[in-house]
């Protein structure tokens, strides 16, 4: 290489380096902005009442955060609450500004869960390093009256417990109006760490104020500082908003427990009722039935009458019994094999062997130790043919419910009535107004639904199909017999396959109810009855290799999971928290904090 190549060379790498330098450094420039944390948190808190008689506290937070030197964070994120127990508790940001008094810009039009969003800082420039923020701000009727105790309690979270940032050292000053210390009864209690923790802080009497003071060192991340103060009940005037209206706060209820009722049994019972009625137009008599006939097959049968999801595993034993394929026992679970697919008797027969084999040659072997999701999915469009098919031939037929729909538009109306209801408890901003007004809309949502759902047309079954229903119930009274009536009603019917000596082929015929017993859910039972005329006549079935008397019904039973696919806390409380009842985060106040 000549050294005027080299020194291009150089000069080359040099210049890709000061391209790639700052892409390189970006990431660390680009830290998560609540990567940071506070060296104090002081606030001062001052409870009284106003002329109302109703809860005052006037808030002062000085909060000193530490940020990296690199340009990562403009400011910080204070979320304050704006309700508690159900009432708005008139959030009034009075300033904020830097530890020397000038005023700091910020941004609260963003709210979440219930809190105001303070965004502090100049969004045009970074904060470096130790950085004060002191945030002035009011709050009313923050004193609860708990349903467990008959008292009045200022029950306050001083810190975020949601906060990710650790606190290195916290202070507060807890001070109140001269008539407010007066009405305190007992001692006030502290709780201090995560959410729902009953570790107790200490509160210290401030000589001569009457308030109190509380510190901690070194609080991690997702910790807070939580008081309870106990004061005779009817020191403080309640907010209209927690005051009872029986017409907007609970006859709104059973308008709409009505509606809900109605929307949910309207549906039921119409469509109850066309099925029913559909099952009902056919001969009305049973008759018990000892084979089934071809154009019948058990994935079109369990669309009449028995159990959809156990369809797959009959079908593939009806084509075992028919001689199209065997069936093993494998290691864990049965595994098939292809023998002939002339002998699928009906075209539905046809499709579950192509569905199983997907035309592969004879002898191939489909292994159902692991579980096959695309044979899953094409048994699942088997199951869409044999719908269409009930369809084509006549057994099923699609009809409205009208009674469901009239029902679900009564429940619709009935339900939009409790929102009407509802809505001049909420103009006062009454919580139970708010509770009945969002019960009115559920319950609308629900009887709109349920009328959604009245209106399609649905698969009921035709005269025909009503008959065929009775037919296959027939089948179960015969699968339900005594072993010497059932032989008693072959031997009297000339159509039972015969042997050569006359009689009925009785393995023929109980084979062949397999996969109809296992539609009944009757498998096991008839499995046995199959296992002991097995060994009455001494053979062994060609249809599954690997027969054994003892776990043959078993096996039957565990066919179908062989196809299956192997496929967060509101910590306010109305009750106290005073006497050692309570626990950190428990009360109102606290919100959030982070960083922008």
């Amino acid at each position: 290489m000549t050294a005027r190549l080299r020194a291009r060379l150089l000069a080359l790498l040099g210049a890709l380096a000061l391209v790639l330098a700052p892409l390189l450094a970006a990431p660390a420039a680009r830290a998560d902005t609540n990567d940071f944390s506070y060296a104090s948190w002081d606030a001062q808190y001052q409870l009284s009442r106003d002329a109302d008689g109703r809860a005052m506290l006037a808030v002062t937070e000085t909060l000193v955060a530490d940020f990296p030197e690199f340009d990562q964070n403009h400011g910080i994120v204070r979320g304050l609450p704006t309700w508690y127990e159900g009432a708005p508790l008139g959030l009034h940001v009075v300033s904020i500004t830097d530890g020397a008094g000038t005023v700091l810009p910020y941004d609260d039009s963003e709210t979440d869960d219930g809190e105001r969003q303070l965004k502090i800082g100049d969004p045009d420039a970074y904060a470096h390093g130790r950085t004060t923020y002191v945030i002035r701000y009011t709050m009313r009727d923050v004193v609860h009256r708990p349903t467990d105790r008959a008292i009045d309690e200022w029950y306050w979270n001083l810190l975020p417990l949601n906060s990710t940032q650790p606190i290195a050292h916290f202070s507060a000053e807890l001070s109140f109006a001269q008539d407010v210390d007066a009405a305190m009864i007992g001692a006030p209690s502290c709780y201090a760490g995560p959410a729902g923790s009953t570790t107790a802080c200490t509160l210290s009497p401030v000589p001569g104020t009457g308030g109190f003071s509380v510190t901690q060192e070194n609080i991690p991340a997702g910790s807070g500082v939580t008081v309870a103060f106990p004061m005779k009940e009817g020191t403080f005037a309640q907010s209209p908003a927690r005051q009872p209206d029986p017409m907007t706060d609970v006859a709104p209820y059973p308008v709409a427990g009505f509606a809900a009722l109605l929307a949910i049994g309207g549906p039921i019972l119409g469509i109850g009722l066309l099925r029913r009625s559909g099952r009902r137009s056919g001969r009305g008599i049973v008759v018990a039935q000892y084979d089934v006939p071809d154009t019948l097959p058990p994935v079109l049968a369990a669309e009449i009458e028995g159990r959809k999801p156990v369809a797959d595993s009959a079908e593939m034993v009806h084509l075992a019994v028919h001689k199209a394929i065997r069936i093993s026992d494998g290691e864990s679970k049965p595994m098939l094999e292809l023998l002939d697919p002339s002998f699928a008797p009906d075209a539905l027969d046809g499709e579950a062997l192509h569905a199983l084999f997907t035309g592969d040659p004879v002898g191939t072997t489909l292994h159902l130790e692991v579980p096959n999701d695309a044979l899953v999915a094409r048994l699942k469009a088997l199951s869409g043919s044999a719908h269409v098919a009930a369809f084509e031939r006549g057994l099923l037929v699609r009809q409205r419910s009208v009674l469901a729909v009239i029902l679900s538009v009564i429940a619709l109306a009935a339900g939009l009535g409790a929102v009407a209801l509802a809505v001049p408890g909420m103009a006062v901003g009454r919580p139970a107004a708010i509770a009945t007004f969002v019960v009115g809309i559920v319950a609308s949502a629900i009887a709109l639904v349920a009328l959604l759902v009245s209106l399609p047309r649905r698969a009921v079954l035709t005269p025909q199909g009503a008959e065929t229903r009775e037919y296959l119930l027939g089948v179960r009274e015969y699968i339900r017999l005594a072993e010497a009536d059932r032989i008693r009603m072959l031997q009297s019917y000339r159509g039972a396959e015969r042997r050569s000596d006359g009689t009925a082929d009785v393995i023929v015929l109980y084979e062949r109810l397999l996969p109809y017993a296992m539609l009944f859910g009757m498998e096991r039972e008839w499995g046995q009855v199959l296992a002991v005329q097995y060994e009455h006549d001494g053979i062994t079935p060609g249809w599954y290799y690997g027969y054994t008397g003892a776990s043959f019904a078993g096996s039957l039973s565990g066919m179908n999971s062989s196809l299956s696919p192997t496929p967060t806390p509101n910590t306010s409380s109305s009750s106290s928290g005073s006497f050692g009842g309570g626990f950190s985060g428990g009360g109102g106040g606290g919100g959030s904090s982070g960083g922008w």
